[in-house]
């Protein structure tokens, strides 16, 4: 979005200095400098004739000077000013007319010094040439030598055949009337040449680096299965020059290149007789070869190319286009971003483009928030790259535009805030962002499932938006357009997302190092994805591993050994390459988990040790507004002596830990441990956080929050419609598989509310399967309440609790038949409580509860005159084996009558 114009704003400016009528127009943007400010030329009319300016311009403190007047128009395509505002060089292009002999244009470099009380003219640093020439002043101290003198430098460069870098002093003379002024002698005739011939260039006016791509020898290789070039083959190579204030400068970088289109030799083959005059970001190159690079000073390097080709059918390589038949049809439009600092190349293709948009899209590239590459392709879409430091590059994300017949030009802008750029072609100051709005509806649109997870990634770990993720998961669970197994997918992004941004942003300093062998997503992968009526391809290819002395300039080898810069932290981070990272896998836990639940048992006296042990300080209530969005429909209370969740708590903690001592082997010991043991209990945590807040997002989704006057638990889902209540199993059925699948925690009293309202909402089959399968808990609380619910009316109700009590433990199976006030219940306890009589065996805890759920109707068990009861005699029987203190009397008759009104009534 456009916020503002730099001509209109200009014009502002000059109104404010002069209030006569201002006149300027055709406004054009010819450089940038390391200070933030930039240069531009301007028509004007002064004393009715059309004159040329040339000003500076900066943002920090508003104001515009004019550098220069010239009497004629001239067409200045490029202009570079030094520090001092004390020297302005500058670039005329003379286009060949259309009667006249010349057939190119020409470059022509001047120097004009800007030295007051003197009448100065330009001075043709170099004669005009058909290649390319572009100047640039280098920045630093320049009275290094000495206070009178300002050595002042500016680098030419000639396409195809040379960059020099020129000296241009200026001394403080002494006047007559003992004053001093600065003087100008002109440039030393004799410059030095640091480049002999290069096919592209590109000045950082930031960092002040140089990069430029040249032509060498490739170097012999005696690698098994390595391509042997020819010494006559030459390799396109990329280079880094950096300039310092007060010392030389130096070649950090050099690269190998693999371009499409390999040009001949000294790169003369490649030129293709028309050139881009781009001064923002200043660069030299043909139309052969449209390449950019983005350096940031935390040691990231982005080598970006772009160009169009048509793959061969009986072939798979490809094939640049420089043949008009090639052109007939659709050609894919790629773009590749080398990533140096991951050692990966991401290779993203539009394919089956026409012609004549596909020559006139010119991407766009910009940092934004320090962990991503916005790529922009105007009338197209904007691609997002993951290329944070912290992780591999993962989770891209493409938003489509919405279509347009023409898109800006547009070039990095410097001193006008973060993630600035400016329209080439009206000016227009865009501020480069990804706003909330846009992430939603790209999420809420019919793409696929990869660029939802990406979404997800981005919002969670980079933004830190749990609001909106939350949103996010909610809308899926209602909207699930790539069915059950893409909103599982988006369940464990979020839940891998959050535990780790919310771990790494508690870690001390210390230990953030061990977060590279933990988990930050599960999708690795780069996908296809569809952004509106275009398809982006995107790839990724690994470089070479741990040839950082190779590649960057060792750190020991600098001109400055201890200064910390770009390329020392770029020599760390390919270093670290060398030694893979193998981060722990969630899958791998969950298989030890397999293992070790099959001995978990609900009613063991031991209990994990684990953070959520109740050993520590009640965590601190929540503010009273917050308490109804944030309670779950369920008391989080498991009622059983040992808990699951502290179960798969203590797994991952062991998890954790171990692998972290396997794998960080060789750093400090005594750091190591208290490293491992705060990450591990933190991560241990936030597990548990994370699992509860996505169990808040998916009941919230599904309108299954409980108000303040309704009873959570058990009641909540007696309450419910039965075509709700199947919605919200169907929901949390998701939840717990991805859960699950991961060996993530489950909130504490979740499995119980489950199970219950599977059993009020699945057939007794079905309900039968999920408890078979371990998905059903029957932990001691659901299982009282099913078993005492009431419709035992029917012998199959029956006959399905006494099913369900045959599956449980002994322990639990007493107790809930001790809870049960039915006839079934009864004999079964009576029967339970004689055979461990007669079998010798101490009998169990007498049940105090009461045992006559029949009334006395005095059927035949019961003694008479003439003869005595079974009942007596089976009590005679019990007396024989047992002591009094042991027996149930109460219980036993009970039973009998219960029996035999049973067979009375039958």
């Amino acid at each position: 979005m456009a916020v503002q114009n730099i001509a209109v704003k200009l014009c502002g400016v000059l109104q404010s200095k002069d209030e006569g009528e201002v006149t300027a127009r055709e406004w054009r943007l010819v450089g940038q400098e390391q200070d933030g400010s930039q240069l531009l030329t301007w028509i004007s009319t002064k004393n009715g004739h059309d004159v040329m300016n040339v000003g500076v311009y900066k943002n920090k403190t508003k104001t515009l000077d004019i550098l220069n007047t010239f009497d004629e128009k001239l067409n200045i395509i490029q202009a570079s000013v030094n520090s001092s505002h004390s020297l302005l060089v500058y670039v005329v292009k003379v286009v060949p007319s259309e009667d006249g002999a010349d057939k190119e244009a020409i470059y022509c470099p001047f120097l004009i010094s800007l030295l007051p009380d003197k009448v100065n003219m330009p001075e043709e640093v170099e004669e005009g040439s058909t290649k390319q020439i572009m100047l640039q002043f280098v920045y630093g101290k320049s009275n290094k030598y000495s206070p009178g003198i300002r050595n002042d430098r500016f680098l030419l460069f000639k396409h195809l055949e040379c960059i020099k870098i020129y000296r241009s002093p200026l001394f403080l003379n002494e006047c007559e009337d003992g004053t001093e002024k600065w003087g100008f002698d002109g440039i030393y005739p004799q410059p030095e040449t640091i480049v002999n011939i290069f096919s592209w260039a590109q000045w950082d006016c930031v960092n002040q680096v140089l990069f430029y791509i040249h032509y060498r020898s490739p170097t012999q290789s005696f690698a098994e299965g390595e391509e042997v070039k020819s010494p006559s083959e030459l390799t396109p190579t990329l280079s880094a020059l950096q300039f310092h204030a007060d010392l030389p400068h130096e070649t950090v970088l050099n690269i190998p290149l693999s371009l499409p289109h390999v040009p001949g030799a000294h790169g003369a083959a490649a030129a293709c007789g028309s050139y881009e005059d781009d001064p923002i970001p200043l660069r030299v190159h043909d139309c052969s070869l449209d390449l950019y690079i983005v350096c940031d000073q935390r040691g990231m390097l982005c080598v970006c190319h772009h160009y169009l080709y048509k793959p061969l059918d009986d072939s798979t390589s490809s094939l640049v286009l420089d043949d008009v038949d090639l052109k007939d049809s659709g050609v894919n439009f790629a773009y590749s971003v080398t990533l140096l600092h991951h050692g990966c190349v991401v290779h993203s293709v539009v394919p089956d483009l026409p012609w004549s948009l596909a020559k006139s899209l010119r991407p766009s590239y910009t940092l934004y928030n320090d962990n991503h590459l916005l790529v922009n392709i105007p009338m197209l879409f904007t691609h997002i790259l993951d290329i944070s430091p912290q992780h591999e590059p993962c989770c891209h994300i493409v938003i489509p535009m919405d279509p347009s017949d023409s898109g800006p030009s547009l070039a990095p802008l410097h001193g006008w805030g973060p993630h600035t750029m400016v329209d080439l072609n009206t000016l227009d100051v865009v501020t480069m962002g990804v706003s909330e709005k846009d992430l939603t509806s790209t999420f809420k649109s019919d793409t696929v499932i990869e660029n939802k997870l990406a979404i997800m990634h981005y919002v969670i770990q980079h933004e830190g938006n749990m609001d909106l993720a939350e949103e996010l998961i909610s809308w899926l669970c209602l909207n699930q357009h790539d069915g059950l197994g893409g909103l599982q997918r988006v369940m464990q992004e979020y839940l891998i997302g959050t535990t780790y941004a919310v771990t790494r942003r508690s870690l001390p300093a210390s230990a953030v190092g061990l977060m590279n062998w933990l988990p930050f997503t599960l999708h690795l992968k780069f996908a296809d994805v569809k952004a509106g009526s275009a398809t982006v391809c995107v790839s990724v290819s690994a470089l070479w591993r741990g040839a950082a002395a190779a590649v960057v300039l060792a750190p020991r080898q600098r001109v400055a050994q201890f200064a910390e810069d770009a390329w020392t932290r770029l020599w760390i981070a390919l270093c670290a390459l060398a030694i893979p990272k193998n981060r722990l896998r969630p899958d791998h836990v969950r298989d030890r988990l397999a293992v070790t639940l099959h001995c978990y048992q609900p009613e063991a006296l031991s209990r994990c040790s684990t953070p959520m042990s109740p050993t520590g300080p009640p965590i601190p209530a929540r503010r009273p507004s917050l308490v109804a969005q944030d309670s779950l429909p369920f008391m989080e209370l498991d009622v059983c002596t040992t808990s699951k969740q502290e179960h798969v708590i203590a797994a991952n903690l062991r998890a954790v830990s171990v692998h972290l001592m396997t794998e960080s082997s060789n750093c400090n010991s005594g750091a190591l441990e208290s490293g491992v043991h705060a990450l591990a209990t933190r991560w241990a945590a936030a597990q548990l956080d994370a699992a509860r807040a996505l169990c808040r997002a998916v009941v919230r989704a599904v309108g299954a929050v409980p108000q303040p006057h309704q009873t959570r638990g058990f009641p909540f889902i007696d309450e419910m419609e039965s075509t709700h209540a199947l919605i919200l199993l169907k929901t949390l059925e998701q939840y717990y598989v991805a859960t699950d699948s991961i060996a993530f925690p489950l909130p504490q009293g979740f499995s119980s509310f489950f199970t219950y309202l599977g059993y009020r909402t699945l057939p007794f089959h079905a309900f039968a399967q999920y408890v078979h399968r371990n998905v059903f808990e029957l932990q001691i609380d659901v299982l009282k309440a099913i078993i005492a619910s009431k419709d035992d009316d029917k012998k199959r109700s029956v006959n399905n609790k006494l099913r369900l009590i045959q599956i449980v433990g002994e322990a639990r199976g007493r107790r809930a038949l001790a809870a049960w006030p039915s006839r079934a219940a009864l004999v079964l306890r009576a029967r339970d409580h004689a055979a461990a009589l007669l079998s010798g065996v101490t009998a169990p805890t007498r049940d105090h509860a009461p045992h006559r759920p029949v009334k006395d109707t005095g059927i035949a068990a019961l003694p008479s005159g003439e003869r005595l009861s079974p009942l007596d005699t089976f009590l005679d029987l019990l007396t024989a084996k047992a002591s009094l203190n042991e027996l149930d009397f109460n219980l036993i008759i009970e039973a009998t009558l219960a029996s035999v009104q049973q067979e009375t009534n039958a």
